[in-house]
């Protein structure tokens, strides 16, 4: 039995692809398992550990100019052929797609094979690529409820997988290998793989009576260094791969509200404040974080008309009530399913079976 996983771009693809395989290899340690990946320096180094199982495709974007658009019928029609190529000669049982375009061409393909091929929309608006890729795939999942209305063929829900990889240690041991001194709040401030000024911006603007652990993407680094120096309850690092202890130690986070971000701080039952990128294509991250504030487990800010000084004062306000905050991790117990990953790979290995 031979799974494809079809995932890369983005951490947000790549993260579900890697939940889901980890996920088959603890319920079916002999599946074989590829990956099909893009030429991005953040697939290279989150997919290193698979090795040569790891296979590269190129896909056309239409948002890259003018010559980009002009020849795109000719490098869809080759990506289309080497996606085929590649699937015949692994001799895939079933495919799973995480989205965006780096899925589409593999999906397609998978469906000129009669491969069974099945696609995971993780955001609450699914994208114009899993939308289209829909119709040639024979099952839809989504990681929100609000996503299943958003394909004409149907979905089902089944929450966003998150690595197994990610472990939740002791929160005291957590706080101690990051150093954080005892008796004070902690407070983990995400602005995804590339950061974001704001959540930085503000995250250096702390009370003196919080430590912060700032993720502030390598771009900002060196300033949010410089402006952070004589600051002394502040521990700023680049983006990392596996953010587990830091995810441990929080009392809260402060966040983008990406699809797996939103997924591993519910796993986590870490209660948060959203601030979502506004950029976002169909603000699809405003209503990620709105599906988990509706029930209780989040704050959500817009970003133009909110300044830190707004953002310390909620953050205040849920520190100094313990009684909010358990009521919000009591309702991020209820939010996420006990294991999506565990989920999706039955529905996969099934699926193989089926084929096989």
């Amino acid at each position: 039995m031979r799974v494809v996983i079809a995932g890369g771009g983005t951490g947000g693809h790549i993260s579900p692809a890697i939940a889901v395989a980890e996920a088959i290899w603890e319920r079916y340690p002999d599946t074989s398992i590829d990956f099909i990946a893009t030429p991005r320096p953040v697939d290279r180094r989150m997919y290193e550990q698979f090795g040569d199982t790891v296979h590269v495709l190129n896909p056309p974007r239409i948002d890259r100019g003018i010559l980009d658009i002009a020849l795109l019928p000719f490098r869809a029609v080759r990506e289309f052929f080497r996606a085929r190529k590649l699937l015949r000669k692994l001799g895939s049982s079933v495919l799973f797609a995480t989205g965006g375009y780096p899925s589409f061409f593999p999906v397609v393909a998978a469906r000129s094979l009669g491969i069974t091929a099945i696609i995971h929309e993780s955001n609450s608006i699914p994208g114009r690529a899993n939308r289209l890729a829909s119709r040639f795939s024979d099952k839809v999942l989504t990681g929100f409820h609000s996503a299943t209305s958003g394909f004409r063929k149907g979905a089902d829900y089944s929450g966003n997988p998150v690595r197994l990889s990610l472990q939740k240690y002791n929160k005291d041991y957590a706080r101690e290998k990051l150093n954080i001194p005892d008796g004070v709040p902690v407070v983990l401030f995400l602005g995804g793989s590339q950061g974001a000024r704001a959540i930085n911006d503000a995250a250096i603007k702390a009370p003196e009576n919080v430590f912060v652990l700032l993720q502030c993407g390598s771009r900002d680094r060196k300033r949010i260094s410089e402006e952070s120096s004589n600051l002394q309850m502040i521990h700023v690092m680049d983006f990392v791969d596996d953010p587990a202890l830091l995810y441990s130690a929080a009392d809260i986070a402060v966040a983008r509200s990406g699809a797996m971000t939103v997924a591993e701080l519910t796993w986590f039952r870490i209660p948060a404040v959203y601030l979502p990128y506004p950029f976002a294509a169909d603000d699809h991250q405003k209503w990620n974080a709105l599906e988990i504030t509706d029930k209780g487990g989040a704050l959500v800010f817009i970003q133009d008309t909110t300044d830190a000084a707004a953002l310390w004062g909620a953050i205040s306000s849920l520190l100094e009530d313990d009684r909010i905050i358990q009521r919000m991790k009591a309702s991020l117990e209820e939010i996420m399913p006990v294991n999506p990953a565990g989920t999706i790979a039955e529905i996969v290995i099934n699926a193989a079976g089926e084929d096989s």
